[in-house]
Parts: C-alpha cells; sequence; structure tokens
C-alpha cells in the first residue's frame, strides 16, 4: 500500500504508519522535516509554524510534499513534542524521589529550551516512542513503592504538569510583556509601583501589600521551579506507605 493509498490514522496520530521512504527527487526525510519544525519553532515564542514556513526553510517549493513524511499538521506536532520528550531523563536506581526529581529538572531544562512545548504538549496525546520510554522509565523507579499503576502515574503527572505547568505561565508571560513592553520584572516593577503604592496607603490588602513589598518574591525562575519541586515531593511522600518493620 503506498502513502498516498493509506487510510487516515486515527486521531491524526503520526504512529500507526511508517515514514514514507524518500523520493528521488526530493532531500527529504522525516527526521530532517521534524529538526527544522524544532528549529523554526524556537525562533519564535509561541511556536506556531505553518506548513508553508516549513517548507521554505527546507527549500521544498510544495507543502504538499511534507505530509508524505508527517501525514498532517497534527502528526508534524507529534514528532515535534516526542522530540522534545526525547529530552527528559529519569535519574535510574538511585529511589523514587531522585527519579522524579531528575523528570522535573530535565522536564524544565526541555521547556525552557523549547519554550513552545508547554503549549504543544497538552494539544496531542503522548504517545511516541520517547514520551512511552520516559513514563515507563518513571513508573519502572516507583514500582518498589507498592502503589497500583494508577497512582504511580498520578506522581508522574504530578512532577511533569509542574514543569509543563511553569513553562506555561512563563510563555504567556513573556508574551504579555512582549505585548505590553515590558522587558524584566523591574520594568514592571516600576510601571504597577504608584498604583501599589496608593493600595497599601488605603490599607484594603494589607497581606497582598505586604507580599508586594517584599523583594523576594521576584525570585528566579530556576529557584522557584525547585523550591516548589521539592514542596511536591515532600507531599507525594505522604501517600507512601510505610516499610514493614524488619
Amino acid at each position: 500500500m503506498t502513502p498516498s493509498e493509506r487510510r487516515p490514522a486515527p486521531g491524526g496520530l503520526v504512529w500507526f504508519d511508517e515514514p514514507a521512504p524518500p523520493r528521488a527527487t526530493e532531500q527529504l526525510s522525516r527526521a530532517r522535516i521534524v529538526a527544522a519544525a524544532l528549529e523554526l519553532a524556537d525562533e519564535q515564542l509561541p511556536g506556531e509554524i505553518t506548513m508553508r514556513a516549513l517548507a521554505a526553510r527546507l527549500g521544498v517549493r510544495s507543502p504538499m510534499a511534507l505530509y508524505r513524511y508527517v501525514g498532517s499538521k497534527d502528526g508534524l506536532v507529534d514528532l515535534m513534542t516526542d522530540e522534545v520528550y526525547g529530552q527528559m531523563t529519569v535519574e535510574q536506581g538511585q529511589g523514587w524521589r531522585d527519579a522524579l526529581r531528575g523528570l522535573g529538572r530535565t522536564s524544565w531544562a526541555a521547556v525552557q529550551r523549547h519554550p513552545w512545548f508547554a503549549r504543544l504538549a497538552f494539544s496531542r496525546p503522548p504517545m511516541g516512542p520517547n514520551a512511552l520510554h520516559l513514563y515507563d522509565a518513571a513508573l519502572a523507579e516507583l514500582e518498589p513503592l507498592g502503589l497500583d499503576a494508577a497512582t504511580r502515574m498520578r506522581f508522574v503527572s504530578t512532577v511533569l504538569g509542574h514543569a509543563l505547568g511553569s513553562g506555561l505561565a512563563l510563555l504567556e508571560e513573556q508574551a504579555m510583556r512582549a505585548r505590553v513592553g515590558f522587558r524584566s520584572d523591574s520594568d514592571l516593577d516600576a510601571a504597577a509601583a504608584p498604583y501599589l503604592a496608593r493600595i497599601a496607603a488605603e490599607g484594603r490588602h494589607p497581606h497582598f501589600s505586604r507580599w508586594a513589598a517584599d523583594p523576594r518574591r521576584f525570585a528566579p525562575e530556576e529557584q522557584s521551579f525547585e523550591q516548589v519541586l521539592e514542596w511536591l515531593l515532600d507531599g507525594l511522600a505522604t501517600l507512601v506507605p510505610p516499610e514493614p518493620p524488619a
């Protein structure tokens, strides 16, 4: 069966079909297309790319040539997100906390390299080979805890959700700053200072005003992420059954 004769994959998932073999007249491959798509997406915050722009980046006359290799625009998103999942790792053999801590840190690092991933990761089911390997490795490290599979997956999702949620918040904040012209926290703080001073003087929201006056509220993103990650791990630890007495 030729690529043009294949039925559309359920949900547009690209994993049901092998990539089409390259044509003699084309210098294309699935790997080359995905690499160019990541490069193009990294050049803009939201990562919104078009097949036409991708074709131009690859030097291809028609965007239709790309569909032989990725199936659809959704198929391209599947491939792009799975490539980023491949940048995440799980610490093995050091206990469940180190495993999930490593998952959180490498996920956060991947989101910072590819800010668009935090948005696209929620748009498609994570069923690619890299995503499945990551989930399986994390679940394996949690198996000695004696928890059921569904609970272990919730442990993994809690940590991944922290990384993706933090990345999505950072992405939206960067987009907001670009729209209104604030380049840094200091710019935003200076613009809001008169309003915050008025709120504090009126005494209507004393707890908020004390927070707004605390310089520690602008902790580095990395420090804030790490702190919340440890809080999450502490919370998950309360769900781990105690070890039986020797």
